[in-house]
């Protein structure tokens, strides 16, 4: 079983500056062994260049950016040989196989095996395809194939702006489903950036927003963001069979925030603790009120998003 708690990338108050603008200002955040992070943030938040930053295509003004302990500005060579990324689309000699076209990666880094190798495109996918030239893969393809060569030296973290871009639905499930299948099985650390918020969703365990280049909040999202917030007031939906007398019992529990009601539907909105709800339907059960049914009311990552933003677009 995966420990997901090693810092694989820590990012201590990293800051670049462009003449007088700020482009990233005092950014700190952590990506642990075996999870998923995405970075989001609306038009001109700095994220590629935050990415550009930690894998050292650009130098930061201030700040440090560690990777499995080692210093991408002091001690490079020893950082860098952790990481695989994709931060431009992955280039390949179209005329080549793919399997040549790794070979050529191999022989460039060393203590990549054949058996690595293998082992490598049989997890994006690949096997089938590998002696085949790549200028027939489709786009997804050329994307795996990409991914295969960022992992076959083992690298602790992969690091991927915008994987995603131009795929079709088909290819952007696929996708996902090798990312998530790589960094369980391989325990890899994976950054990623996209603006397909919906499949950060569906990816990633934990989203980190940044907005003009600083630190915004960090989200846990799936099963992680319900057991957060379990001790947190949550928006529920209550149907009931006597909606007026609910809502007289509800405005004597101060414990309880009234959002909405709905009469046609017989449903009151709203918000409060696991510990409150479970106080009021005791209320409802002392006069006889039937509860058909508790739904939460969900808010979409775009939802949360847009709120943490102020409404600002994604890039």
């Amino acid at each position: 079983m995966l420990q997901q708690n090693d810092v694989v990338l820590q990012l201590d108050s990293v800051t670049k500056k462009v003449g007088k603008q700020i482009i990233v200002d005092q950014l700190s955040f952590e990506v642990r062994q075996g999870e998923i992070v995405g970075l989001l943030g609306p038009n001109g938040a700095g994220k590629t260049t935050t990415i550009r930053m930690i894998v050292g295509l650009i130098g930061m003004t201030s700040g440090e950016v560690l990777i499995k302990g080692h210093s991408i500005r002091s001690s490079f060579s020893q950082a860098i040989t952790h990481v695989g990324a994709i931060v431009e689309n992955p280039e390949f000699y179209a005329y080549m196989t793919g399997w040549d076209n790794l070979k050529q990666y191999q022989r460039m880094t060393a203590g990549i095996t054949e058996a690595r190798m293998k082992q490598i495109v049989e997890v994006v996918g690949l096997s089938e395809a590998m002696n085949k030239r790549v200028k027939s893969y489709s786009l997804g393809m050329r994307q795996r194939l990409g991914i295969a060569q960022a992992l076959m030296h083992s690298p602790s973290i992969l690091i991927l702006d915008e994987p995603t871009n131009g795929l079709d639905p088909a290819g952007i499930r696929e996708m996902r489903d090798y990312l998530k299948r790589i960094a369980q099985e391989e325990g890899i650390a994976i950054l990623v950036s996209s603006h397909l918020l919906s499949e950060m969703e569906l990816m990633c365990s934990r989203v980190v927003i940044i907005q003009q280049g600083k630190f915004i909040r960090e989200q846990l999202l799936g099963s992680a963001h319900i057991d957060q917030n379990s001790h947190e007031a949550q928006s529920l939906l209550i149907r009931v069979n006597e909606l007026q007398q609910a809502r007289l019992v509800l405005d004597k529990m101060e414990s309880i925030q009234y959002i909405a009601m709905n009469d046609l539907t017989n449903e009151l909105e709203i918000s409060c603790t696991d510990e409150a709800l479970a106080q009021y339907v005791h209320e409802l059960s002392k006069q006889k009120i039937a509860v058909y049914r508790i739904v939460d009311v969900k808010r979409s990552l775009e939802d949360e998003f847009l709120a943490w933003t102020g409404g600002n677009q994604i890039v």
